[in-house]
């Protein structure tokens, strides 16, 4: 009977210790969400957010910013989860122009070749298709903030 209350007590005082915990964090939450919203009206108070926005429209219209299409998106999550992390080196293949660059496994060790294989023959080490790759993105990061800093 003893042990029972003894168990009792301990899970009653936990309980509480729990419960104390989710007041005061509660408390903190409501106070940091009014700090928050006092700091927000002070710095909008006398903004113009329409002027704002067409600024931040202009900045994206220069460096010629656009959504990216969804579905090439989910194209490339699926290349990834098949594929794996060699997924990103599958472009269009140089020579034929129609089919795509994927991992193959040769006697020699894995190498990129095309997916219309035996009506294109184009192949590459993979070592040299990953370092392309980088290079493109590396091209591509400087031209954005090339445009985006001129």
């Amino acid at each position: 009977m003893e042990a029972i209350l003894y168990i009792i007590g301990i899970y009653g005082g936990i309980a509480l210790i729990g419960w104390i915990f989710s007041t005061i964090s509660n408390a903190f939450k409501k106070h940091r969400e009014k700090i928050r919203d006092q700091v927000a009206t002070e710095v909008l108070n006398g903004l113009d957010i329409d002027n704002v926005i067409a600024n931040y429209k202009q900045k994206l219209a220069y460096i010629k910013y656009s959504k990216t299409d969804p579905i090439h998106g989910q194209i490339e999550r699926m290349k990834e989860q098949i594929y794996g992390s060699t997924a990103v080196l599958m472009n269009e293949c140089p020579k034929c122009k129609e089919g795509h660059l994927i991992l193959r496994k040769g006697k020699f060790g894995k190498f990129m070749g095309c997916t219309k294989y035996p009506k294109c023959d184009y192949t590459s080490k993979l070592e040299t298709a990953r370092a392309e790759y980088k290079k493109s993105i590396n091209e591509e990061v400087i031209d954005a903030m090339r445009q985006a800093y001129s």
